[in-house]
């Protein structure tokens, strides 16, 4: 089976992303973002139990926002993460939201891994993971198999500077086990309410 060149551009695009995620999350920054912490949140509701991430960049900077363009493949991405402490040794309490597309990202358009249930989908990359406090991952993505495995999920952008990035977000994430070679769901989350605002690294 041949490759495709350009699915292979975009994953190492979005491979060098999740990279400058991780090194930026890793260490504090003295070139910090305008304004103070309180200016910055990310906040949701799963099944109706309110969550918040405190940005707390004296220690950490665990409140993102990326957004990059790829010249020579010509995708936009965004990656936005909301995550409690970055520090824990397992991957735990913290939601991320991806996003891949051939057109540019803006404002007041609404983004959905279902087509025609939104304004927009992206044609590469929608991604959203929730961790809760014991590790169980529950994601969104774009149905690519014949019977779709996942719901709607949403996110908006309400300002994009070169400072911050705001909007909001919402869906229904499911957690599947694929350990036994079959796809098995075990279990979903209801994530409403959702708002951030972000500094834009």
């Amino acid at each position: 089976m041949k490759s495709n060149p350009m699915k292979n551009t975009h994953i190492h695009f979005l491979l060098i992303l999740l990279v400058n995620l991780f090194l930026l999350g890793c260490s504090k920054s003295d070139n910090g973002p305008d304004g103070v912490a309180s200016d910055y949140y990310f906040r949701f509701k799963v099944d109706g139990t309110q969550v918040s991430y405190k940005f707390t960049p004296d220690t950490q900077i665990n409140l993102t926002g990326i957004i990059d363009h790829d010249n020579e493949s010509g995708l936009h991405a965004v990656n936005i993460a909301g995550i409690d402490n970055i520090f824990e040794t397992t991957l735990t309490n913290r939601l991320t939201i991806f996003l891949g597309d051939s057109n540019s990202f803006t404002t007041g358009t609404s983004y959905t891994n279902i087509e025609g249930q939104g304004d927009s989908t992206p044609d590469s990359l929608f991604s959203m993971g929730y961790f809760d406090e014991e590790g169980n991952l529950y994601s969104a993505g774009l149905n690519s198999t014949p019977t779709p495995l996942y719901d709607l999920a949403t996110v908006q952008f309400t300002e994009i500077t070169d400072s911050h990035i705001s909007g909001s977000f919402s869906g229904v994430l499911k957690w599947y086990d694929t350990n036994g070679g079959t796809v098995d769901l075990v279990g979903s989350v209801i994530i409403s309410e959702g708002t951030f605002k972000v500094p834009r690294y």
